[in-house]
């Protein structure tokens, strides 16, 4: 299995996850076509809270709302789908994933905006919450971005480094 890992250049922050993992997101970007789609992340920190680890995204939730420049992603569901989580494999909420349709990878303000919200509401319990991002053609030729919220912090964007086969 491939894992691919992303770091921050200036500090230990980094990020995992598997081959499988993005090939479910690629799946639901090429399903939803020309429009926003996305979802969260759950997974897991380590004992040093240095790296997360992502071993799942979901899907959109059916009350989300898409059009070609906006994503605003609901949240029927979502619950029950995290509570099944933490019961079988001890993940919980770490994130926000979504697709930039045939555009770039690039956070937009909003995005960066709706982030930075989620890192200083207590009742989300995430103070660094993930942003993972996918941009371009899902089938041909796509980017990620991957960014970490900390509260009352610029985003830390990082970068990939050494994908490995495990």
């Amino acid at each position: 299995m491939l894992v691919h890992r992303y770091k921050d250049s200036r500090s230990t922050l980094e990020v995992e996850f598997s081959d499988d993992v993005l090939a479910f997101m690629l799946a639901q970007c090429t399903l939803s076509g020309e429009l926003e789609t996305g979802g969260i992340l759950a997974g897991y920190y380590d004992d040093a809270l240095n790296r997360a680890v992502i071993i799942k995204s979901s899907a959109a939730p059916i009350d989300s709302k898409q059009s070609r420049t906006r994503f605003y992603r609901g949240v029927h569901g979502l619950k029950d789908w995290l509570n099944t989580l933490w019961k079988l494999e001890k993940a919980y909420y770490v994130g926000e994933w979504h697709f930039h349709p045939f555009a770039s990878s690039k956070m937009s303000i909003i995005d960066s905006k709706q982030m930075s919200s989620i890192s200083n509401n207590k009742s989300m319990n995430c103070p660094e919450p993930i942003l993972f991002i996918i941009g371009g053609n899902p089938r041909t030729a796509h980017s990620v971005s991957i960014s970490i919220f900390m509260k009352n912090k610029k985003p830390l964007e990082l970068s990939e480094y050494l994908p490995e086969i495990i």
